[in-house]
């Protein structure tokens, strides 16, 4: 055996070769540990170590006579062997190639540390758990439901598997807290073994950086890359089968169809997507429409990351992602942490862990707010908080560690070393590492060759040594002894972040060289041999480096004060100089971070340089760097700004407002807007950004549409574009409007050829009143105001047909399909205008995919179409409204398909009250309370349909979800939504005032809710209220409000509606019986009951049964008959899961 075999401090009992080795070694030297060489401190360190330390600090080992030594491989808290850069030179004697003097910080393990172990080990155990017991479900789905939903629709099966994955989906959180140095990061990594255990899954770990929280997502990023890097890898290597290898090269197509516009974003900043993702372009609208919608980007990249993750997960299951140094973490990333873990829609196996120093934050930090946060609604997202917090070791334990380190069996051998170390280090492990090296530089423990054991002085340790504060005292005595000429070094490269290349090393140090006489010439391979040796810094792959540990950096910036901030300027500044344009794109932040540090003043080219840096934070949606990054430049300006250099003051002002907005702050926005529109001298279009992003603000996010519809109107006055004649003539400008635009939209070209006869819109202004205008159709239907709606409508079909396409044509086209349903009744025309925007849609995969499915389907299709055929494009429009970040259409998208068409549809209460819990917790997560008030709305009445037992109260829309009587919102969608659930409550607990209400409100939601969808079950269900009370109370005016009701309906089965034919037979059946034609009434009350049941409306089969069994009672005196039939209504009645109204019924019936 040699010394290359061997990594570990030997034990007594060597052989021979070995003996002669050290005899050698101790007749050459007469104080073993005054030679420096052997007084270095040479620790051999690998994957296990002290406290919970992976693996110890190997500071300056020695090479193997095979020319191989080992040094650490760190991140954060954690180190293992492995071989030296063959690159990098070593002089090494025979003597410090030996280990047997030197500490076994191997053995030490995690030591004190086992009850943190099994804490973290059961977080991942439990989530292992769940997810086999998952398996067999997720593999025969269909099944699970053949056995217990033999009955159920296609549709029911689909929902009902999605609550079952949901209900028993969990993923593992767990925050690791502690000072630095008691191994946070290396309890983390224990679950590496763990996973190792498993043939899919994977163990990645992204560290956040020392002073650079500004810069954006670079511990997400790092671990997404090293992801990406394994996907790469197993692409490259050969297949079992080519079926195999066409799957995994088709990766990418599935990524880049997964993340949708948002691909190119992530690659940005995520560089090993680029090469998974195939190139895709983006449209050249888009940029403009996120201009004026600034929540828009950051909305997409978290969803993104999402949506990536998912992706990942499928690939590799389960994953754990270890986050360190979660203090530096920067507010966007924290973000991404919450959209990951809560994501309900990801089924598989997600473990993520973050480490941080509990000293480096307090209550009002971004990181306990978040952590606080997320343990409240950890329960509506089902995942499991844990927290860790790992403490200095006791002094049995230090007394464990020494023992393992020198290789003593005996306790009370090392009992009196371990209390003085204890005192000194406080029982933190890496600061115990440092403290046990500092005595063996000093000779205060030594290895005594010819007795082959370790000896020491406790009283001499005692009295030599005080209490250091942290292990950077400790970190920077080791480097004072270093030459001058590496200090330095590692000064300058500590000022390069957490890691560093060669090439960019080199560049400072040339620059240093000529400026600094203290530099010498020496080759940065030289250099790094020498640092590398010391074990402060280590290789992380090809000309690549990192440090040992972020406390070894932090020691190096602190080592004297020749780094002042100007040496950190000079720094930027030769980096600004020498990099390429692609490097310097790369290393922005980091080069106009060491800038900005130098506190440089006045300086024009390094205000242009942060703007650079804000439009790039804020596209990645960074929004508080960005901020800063704009208040840097602004304070670069001259004082004669305006006036000097007034395009680049108006930018850097211009981005401020509109990141600051977007981080809430919204006094810090308008300080800078308003800095720019009280100066008369910008045109409309300079300041047209800053009115965007307010008028983006009120409409999607205070939901103030009045005032929207107001600061629309003035804009495009600005812009040239007076839309309305005047207040009175607006009807009648409404409706030529219409008839106008129609004609021309009738004669544009086919969507195939709308590109080659149309273009693209180029013109800026052109584009911005596209936006406006679509912004004020938004806010006009949600106040009623219908004509202005109409004629908005209508400018941006006709701008289309006359400028060209853009993002705002495709939902255009789409909502003139609307008006012309408002103004005409013209549902053929309307659904072909419908098809045209989604042609164009299809053609143009423009950013407002979500926005043209949903004004499509729920407006002008369903009128015409089947709605079952709307369910799939509606989840098309959410998937796609989260992936383009336009959750505003996203979150209608989803309410209509998992609540208002199933409801319509008749399909079962039980699923879709299983939905809303998860649905509303999207709503709120992405901040749409519009949408989540409409929910909450038909939530309650649901429960109220379905409760048991039935009360007095069922038939007012009042609970613990909603309470109608305290509502005081005045939005025109949730006037209407309340007024209609109120009815259907009363059709089926209180039919005469149903009646009585359908007569006094008469079409209020129709007028509130123009042309959607649900108009036809809310006149199908007054008109069934009014026909009750006109064949009891034989008056004319319930008789002339239902007939009115029933010729409406019979005028949409004329039209081609396919959703109302059992409505018209029900309708044919009510007016047979007061018209005293029982037969015939029988006969229509049959075929609407087999036309409802046939069509899966459960909810209308059973109020058409209790409709034919009065009928059959008070008109016909068929007692049984009539029993049978109301015994039919309570049997769909439970099949649809309204069992408040089946109580009712039995309590009547007896």
């Amino acid at each position: 055996m040699t010394a290359s075999d061997v990594d570990l401090v030997r034990l007594p009992g060597l052989d021979s070769a070995e003996k002669d080795a050290a005899t050698v070694a101790s007749a050459n030297t007469s104080n073993s540990f005054e030679d420096e060489r052997i007084t270095s401190n040479e620790f051999s360190l690998s994957k296990s170590s002290v406290g919970v330390l992976n693996s110890g600090v190997n500071w300056g080992a020695p090479s193997s006579s095979s020319g191989t030594s080992w040094r650490t491989k760190a991140k954060s808290d954690e180190f293992e062997i492995m071989p030296r850069s063959s690159n990098i030179p070593t002089n090494n004697s025979m003597l410090s190639e030996l280990t047997i003097n030197k500490f076994n910080i191997k053995s030490m393990g995690l030591i004190g540390r086992e009850r943190e172990i099994k804490v973290l080990k059961s977080c991942y155990g439990q989530m292992i758990k769940e997810e086999k017991e998952r398996a067999p479900y997720d593999q025969s789905i269909s099944e699970h439901l053949m056995e217990k939903e033999k009955q159920r629709t296609p549709y029911d099966q689909s929902i009902y598997a999605q609550s079952l994955i949901h209900s028993t989906l969990h993923k593992e959180l767990v925050f690791i807290s502690g000072y630095s140095g008691v191994g946070k990061s290396s309890l983390a990594k224990t679950l590496e073994k763990e996973i190792a255990k498993t043939t899919s899954g994977i163990y990645v770990e992204g560290k956040f950086h020392l002073n650079a929280s500004d810069e954006p997502y670079s511990g997400i990023v790092s671990a997404f890359g090293e992801m990406c890097k394994r996907i790469l890898k197993r692409q490259s290597q050969p297949r079992k089968n080519a079926k195999q290898d066409d799957d995994s090269l088709s990766f990418g197509s599935r990524l880049s169809a997964t993340l949708g516009p948002a691909g190119s974003v992530l690659s940005d900043f995520i560089s090993e997507l680029q090469d998974i993702l195939p190139h895709t372009r983006r449209n050249s609208d888009d940029s403009d429409s996120e201009r004026c919608d600034f929540d828009v980007v950051k909305k997409r990249v978290k969803h993104a990351f999402r949506l990536l993750m998912r992706a990942l997960n499928a690939e590799f299951s389960p994953i754990v992602l270890v986050l360190d140094d979660l203090h530096w973490a920067d507010d966007s990333s924290l973000e991404v942490i919450d959209f990951l873990i809560s994501d309900l829609q990801n089924p598989t196996a997600l473990m993520i862990v973050g480490c941080y120093r509990s000293n480096e934050v307090d209550n009002e930090s971004l990181l306990l707010k978040k952590i606080q946060a997320l343990r409240k609604k950890q329960d509506k997202f089902n995942f499991h908080t844990t927290d860790i917090e790992v403490e200095s070791c006791d002094i049995d334990s230090v007394n464990k560690m020494i023992m393992a380190m020198m290789s003593i069996d005996d306790e009370e051998l090392t009992r009196g070393l371990a209390e003085v170390c204890y005192k000194r280090t406080a029982g933190n492990p890496f600061f115990l590492i440092e403290f046990m090296q500092m005595l063996q530089e000093h000779s205060l423990i030594s290895y005594n060759l010819g007795l082959l054991k370790w000896i020491w002085d406790e009283d001499r340790i005692a009295t030599a040594t005080v209490s250091a504060e942290n292990v950077v005292d400790l970190l920077k005595v080791r480097m004072r002894k270093l030459p001058a000429n590496v200090q330095l070094f590692l000064q300058y490269a500590a000022c390069l972040g957490s890691s560093f290349s060669t090439g960019t090393l080199n560049l400072i140090w040339r620059e240093q060289v000529t400026m600094n006489t203290e530099c010498t010439t020496d080759t940065i391979i030289n250099l790094l041999g020498q640092v590398v040796s010391s074990n402060l810094v280590e290789a992380c792959g090809q000309n690549e480096y990192r440090w040992v540990h972020d406390k070894i950096q932090e020691a190096a910036l602190s080592l004297s004060d020749i780094v002042t901030p100007e040496v950190q300027f000079q720094i930027g500044i030769a980096l600004y100089h020498s990099l390429d344009t692609d490097e310097l794109e790369e290393q922005l932040f980091d080069v106009v971070d060491l800038i900005n540090n130098g506190q440089v003043s006045e300086q024009l080219d390094f205000a242009k340089l942060n703007l650079r840096a804000a439009e790039k934070a804020k596209k990645i949606s960074a929004f508080q760097s960005a901020a800063k990054y704009a208040t840097n430049g602004i304070e670069l300006l001259p004082k004669d700004k305006w006036t000097t250099h007034r395009t680049l003051t108006l930018a850097l002002y211009t981005i401020g407002s509109e990141v600051e907005l977007a981080s809430g702050r919204v006094e810090r926005a308008e300080r800078y807007s308003n800095a720019v529109l009280n100066r008369k001298e910008f045109t409309t279009m300079e300041v047209l950004p800053l009115k965007m992003a307010k008028i983006s603000k009120l409409c999607t996010v205070d939901l103030k549409f009045k005032e929207t519809i107001q600061e629309c109107l003035d804009l495009l006055k600005d812009l040239c574009v007076n839309l309305v004649w005047s207040g009175v003539t607006t009807p009648f400008q409404a409706v030529t409007t219409l008839m106008r635009t129609i004609k021309m939209a009738k004669k544009a070209p086919a969507p195939d050829d709308f590109f080659g006869k149309l273009g693209y819109m180029k013109d800026l202004k052109h584009r911005a009143v596209m936006v406006l205008l679509a912004r004020l159709c938004y806010a006009c239907y949600n106040t009623d105001r219908v004509f202005l709606n109409t004629i908005s409508c209508c400018k941006i079909v006709e701008m289309t047909l006359k400028y060209g396409v853009c993002d705002i044509s495709a939902p255009g086209f789409a909502g003139l399909g609307v008006m012309v349903i408002l103004v005409q009744q013209d549902y053929k025309t309307a659904a072909f205008f419908a098809d045209v925007g989604l042609a164009v849609q299809e053609a143009t995969r423009a950013s407002r995919e979500a926005e043209t499915i949903y004004v499509a389907q729920a407006f002008c299709l369903a009128w015409s179409r089947p709605l079952q055929q709307s369910l799939t494009p509606t989840a098309d429009g959410y998937a796609s409204g989260m992936r383009s970040g336009d959750t505003v259409f996203a979150m209608w998208n989803l309410i209509t398909h998992h609540v208002w068409l199933p409801y319509t549809m008749g399909k079962r209460l039980g699923p879709i009250l299983e939905q809303c819990s998860k649905l509303l917790s999207q709503m709120e997560e992405v901040s749409q309370p519009e949408q989540a008030i409409c929910l909450t709305m038909f939530w309650q009445m649901m429960l109220n349909l379905a409760t048991v037992p039935a009360t007095e109260d069922l038939h007012r829309l009042e609970g613990d979800i909603f309470s109608a009587e305290s509502f005081t919102g005045t939005e025109a969608v949730h006037r209407g939504m309340v007024h209609m659930l109120q009815g259907e409550l009363l059709v089926f607990y209180d039919i005469e005032a149903a009646a009585k209400r359908a007569i006094k409100d008469g079409d209020k939601f129709a007028k509130l809710a123009a042309g959607f969808f649900q108009n036809m079950l809310e006149t199908y269900h007054r008109a069934i209220a009014l026909f009750v009370m006109a064949r009891r109370t034989r008056k004319r005016k319930y008789r002339f409000h239902a007939d009115k009701l029933a010729n409406r309906i019979a005028g949409w089965v004329r039209s081609g509606n396919p959703n109302v034919r059992h409505y018209h037979a029900a309708m044919k059946a009510e007016q047979a019986a007061l018209n005293k034609k029982y037969d015939l009434a029988e006969q229509n009350y049959k075929n609407a009951i087999v036309l409802a049941a046939k069509t899966g409306h459960m909810h209308h089969a059973a109020l058409i049964n209790e409709r034919y069994a009065e009928f059959l009672r008070e008109e016909r005196s068929d007692e049984e008959e009539s029993k049978h039939r109301f015994g039919e209504a309570i049997r769909f009645y439970e099949e649809w899961g309204a069992f408040g109204k089946v109580e009712m019924l039995k309590n009547q019936l007896h």
